[in-house]
């Protein structure tokens, strides 16, 4: 039997241990730039996120979410390697 294309993409991407902690490791430096930015940085960022007219919210939003991303990728990393 083939893969059909909606099938392979419902198993998602699939990332080696060593992959999986660089990214979390990169998601980790991304959160830890967007909440010690400078006022300027911040306006800067959120002049850019303002396409609804609430940029600063959404730069807030995209720290948090970074922030959830990287715990939530650290946590299943260490899971899938103390097996």
């Amino acid at each position: 039997m083939t893969d059909t294309p909606a099938a392979t993409a419902d198993q998602g991407v699939v990332l080696d241990p060593d992959e999986a902690a660089d990214l979390a490791r990169l998601l980790d430096l991304i959160e830890d730039c967007l909440l010690h930015a400078d006022d300027d940085v911040r306006a800067d960022l959120a002049g850019f996120l303002d396409g609804s007219g609430h940029g600063h919210l959404a730069a807030a939003g995209l720290a948090a979410l970074v922030g959830h991303n990287a715990t939530t990728l650290h946590r299943r990393l260490r899971k899938a390697t103390t097996r």
